[in-house]
Formats: structure tokens, sequence, C-alpha cells
């Protein structure tokens, strides 16, 4: 059984925090997520328009979660941005990738750096993760920073990998790996 969720994560910079998601959220969501900058290097899974159903479904979707997997980013008491992991299943079940988005009126502050840094620790004890994955459009210069920022290491150019709006996207794939809990994964699945 897992320990109960310790959030909010506040940075120590005092920039901001990461907390769960509330339903009052929703309006400052909407305002924020809607955006074609914010959604550009996003996955299609994040839409764009980002209107009052999508808000909706993310809601439904985080309450039928027995364990979010999905956080708010607060600055100034409002949630201006989102971080969360989706976890792998069988033979990657020790291992997650890692995604999150900003607003645009916040970039450049270094906020979802401090946001990634308080959140990885988290949730590689919380779920016992051995790896976390992310990856970063070749073109979105500061998500890149920000995962080599947080500690990942860049792993590869992984070629076309998305295709978006009529044309090829390739991704650089970054990766951090605990040695300790490899180890105790290895050791659980030893035949």
């Amino acid at each position: 059984m897992t320990a109960p969720v310790s959030l909010p994560f506040v940075f120590p910079s005092g920039a901001g925090l990461v907390r769960p998601w509330r339903r009052e959220d929703r309006a400052s969501l909407l305002r924020h997520a809607d955006n074609p900058n914010v959604a550009r290097y996003l996955s299609l899974r994040f839409p764009n328009p980002y209107t009052s159903a999508d808000a909706d479904a993310w809601f439904a979707f985080l309450d039928s979660q027995e364990d979010p997997e999905g956080w708010a980013i607060e600055v100034q008491g409002e949630a201006v941005g989102g971080i969360g992991v989706r976890r792998g299943a069988a033979e990657f079940a020790h291992s997650a990738e890692l995604g999150y988005w900003l607003g645009e009126a916040y970039w450049r502050r270094g906020i979802v750096t401090a946001a990634v840094r308080e959140v990885v620790p988290f949730v590689t004890e919380r779920w016992g993760l051995a790896r976390l994955t992310a990856y970063a459009s070749a073109r979105n210069v500061g998500s890149i920073h920000v995962l080599e920022g947080a500690g990942f290491v860049r792993e590869g150019l992984v070629r076309a990998r998305a295709f978006r709006d009529g044309h090829a996207y390739d991704h650089v794939m970054f990766g951090r790996v605990d040695p300790q809990r490899l180890r105790e994964w290895m050791a659980r699945y030893r035949r």
C-alpha cells in the first residue's frame, strides 16, 4: 500500500508550488491552457483550442484515478500549468513518462524546472520507479533546458516521433535512472 500523497511541494525559491488539481481551478486552467503557443509542442491529447469540455474531461479523468498522476503548478495562488507522469505497466512497471506544461505568461522564470525537481523524487519514491523518461521536441529549446536543468540525461534523438499539423517532429529523448531502484527491480524479476 502506498503512503498518502504529501502535497503540496513548495519550490525552494518560493516562486510557486505543485499541488493537486481542484475543480475551482477550472477558469485558470481554461485561461492558461487555451493557447496555441502552449499546445504547440505537446501531444494531441492536450487539445487546441482548449475548451470547457476539455477541462471537464480532464477533471473527470483525474477523478477516475485512484492515485492521481497529475498535479497543478500554482503561482501566486493560481493554477498556471500542470505536471504529471504516465506510469508503465507489465515489463514497463518500473518506469514512467514525465510531462508538463505552463501558461505562456510564466515562461522563462525557472518555474517548470523547479516543479520537475520537486516532482521527480516524489514519483520515484511513491511508486518505486527506477526510470523516468521525458521527450522534448527538438525545436523546443525551453523544454530541453528544463530537463537538462533538472538532471535528466539526453539519451538520443527519436526521428519523426510525432506527426502534427502536416509535419513530422523529431524529439530528444531524456532519461533519469535510479541505479539502486533498478537493482531492486532486477532482483525482483530475476529467474
